[in-house]
């Protein structure tokens, strides 16, 4: 694999974790300062269900076994002989918000769309509550994001594994 292709899949990846662990910081830190304001029984009670559902469904059944694996694809696939504008935005690319499908491109705005609205919905929640789905979103993207840093550079060792042998 020649150095420009390392170069631009680290773009893609690198631009993705920025904006992925932007997000986790922000609302982990919101939802921490609900958690050291004090929560009642109750409100621990849904903090946990919410953490559990929230890593399960967006985490592990959205996140890690479809988003994660769609996204290092596009990041294999992408190289030095890939269109000008897919390696210079390689990492909205990757995410599919630009150079793909006319249908992909579409779902990926759908679906920047709907995160969009249910963060303008979720800004009129009251606290505690605001915080505590600050504190499963947070945990499911921080899930998301550590499953494909490991993907990511297992898909990479796997690829220089075969270069190796193949030489």
């Amino acid at each position: 694999m020649s150095v420009a292709t390392r170069v631009i899949r680290a773009w893609a990846l690198v631009g993705v974790v920025a904006l992925l662990g932007n997000a986790v910081v922000r609302l982990g830190r919101r939802g921490l300062d609900t958690v050291r304001e004090g929560l009642s029984a109750g409100e621990w009670t849904v903090l946990a269900a919410v953490f559990v559902l929230f890593v399960y469904v967006e985490g592990v059944r959205a996140l890690q076994r479809k988003w994660v694996p769609f996204v290092v694809g596009r990041m294999e696939a992408l190289g030095r002989r890939s269109p000008l504008l897919h390696r210079l935005l390689a990492p909205l690319h990757v995410m599919a918000l630009v150079g793909g499908p006319r249908r992909t491109v579409l779902r990926a705005w759908a679906g920047v769309a709907a995160v969009i609205v249910a963060i303008l919905v979720l800004r009129s929640v009251p606290d505690p509550w605001r915080g505590i789905v600050d504190v499963g979103v947070a945990a499911a993207l921080g899930w998301g994001l550590l499953v494909l840093l490991l993907q990511a550079v297992a898909t990479q060792l796997e690829g220089e594994a075969e270069g190796d042998m193949a030489s």
